[in-house]
């Protein structure tokens, strides 16, 4: 569905419902966790819904604005920060003229799973820089250890419970089908084709080595994310998680091996020299020839995001700056778009707009376009820009006086006066009247100088 923010007033109604149940720790982590990323408002938009009496029932927009003290922009805006992160899910009901919104309250993550999330974790990161981050991990993520005398002997589940290896190998007909009937509204983003890379390799290759398995095993999302925007193999991955693993515990760091890879990218490109004898890439997509749009279809095509938006900054004699790797992991990592629609959209931005730098806010604005009408090859994606360069190309005062509404002036009473209440003072007088005004001038006439009529 459009953007709902037309849909929305102080009397439109809505209802609250609760997806998971919330815990002291959950309030602990919306405070120390998203509030630095969705901000106080979105947080107390989150502490307002959940705590508002008898929230199943129907209420108006206006109750959360006077509680807030916001006005409605304030208000989506929040809005969409909760949806954003995870913690809202937003539904909407048209019956008899009448809308109605539903607000699904989520819970936060724990710790530990918000700190492997890419998004929330990089996006943290850059909001609150790595010193204070890396306290957060430590305070908030550290898990109980035993002591070294201790001895752990606590039972698993198969030492508990009898369950034949067969029914294990090959799983029941009743299991199988009724998780087809499960809802997957809460599971994550579909992961983008790994035919291309081998985690079977990675694996025999991580066994030799003396990072711990089952540390990186919850990574796997992280892994395509890196090896899709820089094209890393399985090989080159298992030197980076090796060099992110401590070595006194065999434990991999996630954050580390986004750190480290990033930090190699930009070393091995700066300062590389702008090539003279490289092409002129085509101005814009939608001016460019046959044969010059299908060279750049090739290229986005075949080359990887990461030395896509490098090559583009080579040839402008700029860099790649970390926040920008920040913005093409984040896209890479969101699943929306094949390589190709993704180095077209930064092609657009750096090219076709003449941006120095990629802006996330722009990005973002044009993924959620593309992703609303379902672009999925480098064609439909070229159609876009023509699109949005046709949008952009028309003159916006001619559209403004075309849409803007006609106004009528109506003329106050006393302008009203017919020309007969206007007439001369003159034509109003008696023949009376004016014979004595005209002796009275004559008298004035011939007066003294200095001489003051009686």
């Amino acid at each position: 569905m459009e953007d709902s923010w037309h849909q929305l007033s102080p009397k439109t109604g809505f209802v609250v419902r609760l997806a998971d149940r919330l815990t002291d720790q959950s309030w602990q982590t919306l405070t120390q966790l998203y509030q630095p990323i969705i901000g106080p408002l979105a947080a107390g938009l989150f502490s307002g819904l959940f705590w508002l009496p008898q929230r199943s029932r129907l209420h108006r927009h206006g109750r959360l604005l006077a509680a807030l003290g916001v006005d409605l922009a304030h208000l989506y805006a929040a809005r969409l920060r909760l949806e954003a992160t995870g913690l809202l899910t937003t539904t909407v009901k048209q019956e008899n003229d009448l809308t109605t919104f539903c607000y699904t309250l989520h819970a936060p993550l724990v710790p530990a799973r918000f700190f492997r999330d890419d998004l929330l974790s990089v996006q943290l990161l850059d909001v609150l820089g790595e010193e204070t981050y890396q306290d957060l991990v430590t305070t908030t993520a550290t898990q109980v250890t035993s002591a070294a005398d201790e001895e752990n002997i606590t039972k698993n589940f198969l030492d508990v419970f009898h369950v034949d290896g067969d029914e294990l190998s090959h799983l029941p007909t009743a299991v199988t089908t009724s998780r087809q009937t499960l809802s997957t509204e809460a599971a994550g983003p579909e992961l983008a084709p790994t035919s291309d890379f081998d985690f079977h390799l990675l694996g025999e290759i991580l066994r030799r080595s003396f990072v711990e398995l089952k540390s990186v095993q919850p990574h796997r999302e992280l892994l395509l994310t890196e090896h899709t925007t820089y094209g890393l193999d399985e090989l080159t991955l298992a030197h980076y998680i090796g060099e992110a693993t401590n070595l006194a515990t065999n434990q991999f760091d996630p954050e580390q091996f986004k750190r480290l890879i990033a930090q190699r990218f930009g070393q091995e490109h700066r300062g590389r020299p702008v090539s003279a004898a490289s092409p002129t890439a085509p101005a814009t997509p939608a001016a460019s020839t046959d044969s010059a749009q299908q060279a750049l279809i090739k290229l986005a095509s075949e080359t990887v995001p990461a030395n896509f938006l490098q090559a583009i900054k080579q040839k402008t004699g700029g860099f790649v700056t970390d926040g920008e790797q920040r913005v093409i992991r984040d896209l890479v990592g969101r699943h929306l778009f094949p390589t190709s629609v993704l180095n077209l959209m930064v092609y657009h931005v750096l090219v076709d707009e003449d941006r120095p730098t990629l802006n996330k806010a722009l990005l973002d604005t044009i993924a959620n376009d593309w992703s609303k009408a379902k672009v999925a090859t480098p064609e439909q994606a070229i159609a876009k820009i023509r699109e949005r360069q046709q949008a952009a190309s028309r003159p916006r005062s001619r559209q403004n006086r075309r849409n803007a509404p006609t106004v009528k002036e109506t003329l106050p009473d006393w302008a009203k006066k017919t020309p007969q209440a206007q007439q001369p003072v003159d034509q109003k007088l008696s023949s009376k009247q004016k014979q004595a005004i005209n002796a009275r001038i004559a008298r004035f006439k011939q007066r003294h100088p200095g001489k003051e009529e009686s």
